[in-house]
């Protein structure tokens, strides 16, 4: 009991710097929370009042926002069990070594370990401003070449960073398409640390390129954007990655709406003397096999809309953002943040290592408003399921676009989809291999983990992007980039 006595001094300091560290990281995700919170509120109340509700929308809202609170609070309540049961756990042990003199973790010990990982919490906020460094892509520097610009998109080629490797001219040419609201930063994660989707294409030679949309708080092209003018200006990006590629027609690369879009630009018909070869990442080719976003409530635009300087509107893309974090609420509220933050670095021994605070910084910076005939266009791919003839419900220059044109145009789909993905479920991204079957120029590969795991891991042992392996089915299947290796010998 002696014992005991003497360790109370210390465990009490560390119970205060635990609880105040814990203020701080709980404060700190329920500020960043309430902050989206508010700016949906704030759009949401102008739009009633230039826009009122009807009484079924309105009962549909608050029948979707109660169900939203019940699914966030079960889960905080579940995960607050969890964590509590744990602790409760550890510290009972720790209290009877110290109390009965047996070898182990001491009581005071336990406290002083729990007020360290409580810290590191709190001061996560460092870490995502210090990988800025290294985070995404870093265009001004010398692993990246403005080779074309339009006026909505710059084109950049990136550069191989594996040392010995150097752009092989014999290989096909790839362009990547990001989705307008995620950002273009995801597709080069951590590139120092041999986590970037683009640099696993041109780290084997192969003519890397990617997409950027431009600024679209200044850009008054990009705010006014239509289907149609992506998709003429993404022929004009191809014809100029030809031209730099000894006539070598380019593959396009979408990564979730990026690749939707591309699909939509390739069943045109517009890209036929450009591009020969689809890949398509975590794409929602038919959103309403997604029951998290198009069970929503379905509501006027106006009230994802914000009127820029220029007075264009545009879809807000925290609004937009925050529907998404509403998907997975019963993991995103701030109480089960910062304790789900606390057991990664309980589990890390304090060493979480750099990719989570990259994951924060690419879920809480790189939000970015939608030009908003973009932002209907996949409005509709959620709320209208593709037609029984295989037509998507959208069209292009007036025109329907059928995916069983892709066997007419020979072009050849790649199409992965993560088998825990809770956004762009399997169903929602293979809906419309139904009507390619029998077609040999399919290739469906379901990978492991969840929507961002190929972009953030793509050299995990289970599914390397540039080798061939048993995918999340138990099918031998082979990554995007051997894909890409494989049709250039064929080309």
């Amino acid at each position: 009991m002696f014992a005991l006595l003497k360790e109370i001094p210390d465990f009490t300091t560390s119970w205060m710097r635990y609880t105040m560290a814990m203020m701080r990281a709980s404060n700190r995700e329920i500020s960043e929370f309430n902050d989206n919170l508010f700016i949906a509120a704030h759009i949401a109340l102008t739009a009633a009042r230039d826009n009122p509700l009807s009484v079924m929308e309105a009962y549909q809202i608050v029948e979707h926002n109660l169900a939203l609170a019940s699914k966030g609070l079960s889960g905080a309540q579940g995960k607050l069990a969890d964590y509590a049961f744990d602790q409760i756990e550890e510290g009972t042990r720790a209290f009877l070594n110290s109390l009965l003199k047996t070898d182990g973790e001491k009581w005071s010990g336990y406290m002083k370990r729990e007020a360290e990982i409580m810290e590191a919490v709190s001061n996560f906020n460092e870490q995502i401003e210090a990988i800025g460094d290294e985070f995404g892509f870093h265009f001004n520097t010398s692993g990246y070449k403005l080779v074309h610009e339009t006026d909505a998109f710059e084109l950049y080629q990136v550069l191989p960073l594996k040392e010995g490797v150097k752009v092989n001219e014999h290989l096909k040419p790839v362009i990547l398409v990001p989705p307008y609201m995620l950002g273009v930063h995801i597709l080069a994660f951590l590139p120092f640390e041999n986590k970037s989707y683009a640099h696993s294409f041109a780290n084997e030679g192969i003519p890397t390129y990617v997409r950027v949309v431009k600024d679209i708080m200044t850009n008054e092209k990009v705010q006014t954007m239509t289907p149609e003018e992506d998709c003429e200006q993404t022929r004009q990006l191809c014809a100029k990655v030809m031209e730099l590629n000894d006539g070598k027609k380019a593959t396009l690369n979408g990564t979730c709406q990026g690749g939707y879009i591309s699909l939509m630009n390739i069943l045109s018909g517009k890209l036929a003397d450009v591009c020969d070869a689809l890949i398509t990442n975590v794409t929602p080719v038919d959103g309403t096999y997604s029951d998290a976003i198009s069970g929503m409530p379905t509501m006027h635009h106006d009230f994802i809309t914000t009127t820029l300087p220029s007075g264009n509107k545009v879809a807000n893309g925290y609004l937009l953002s925050l529907g998404m974090r509403f998907v997975a609420i019963d993991r995103e509220t701030p109480l089960v943040k910062v304790l789900d933050q606390a057991s990664l670095q309980r589990a890390t021994d304090l060493n979480p290592g750099k990719t989570p605070a990259a994951l924060f910084r690419w879920l809480l910076k790189e939000r970015v408003h939608l030009p908003l005939a973009i932002a209907n266009m996949s409005s509709h791919t959620f709320q209208d399921p593709i037609a029984e003839d295989g037509t998507l419900p959208v069209k292009l220059f007036d025109q329907p676009l059928n995916i069983k044109r892709l066997i007419d145009l020979k072009v050849p789909w790649y199409q992965d989809y993560a088998i825990k993905d809770d956004l762009v479920t399997p169903p929602c991204a293979t809906a419309g291999n139904k009507f390619l079957e029998g077609w040999d120029g399919l290739e469906s590969v379901a990978f492991f983990g969840g929507h961002v795991a190929i972009l953030t891991s793509p050299y995990a042992k289970k599914a390397p992007v540039n080798g061939a392996f048993n995918d999340a089915n138990g099918k031998s299947a082979r990554g995007p980039v051997k894909f890409q290796l494989d049709i250039s010998k064929t080309a």
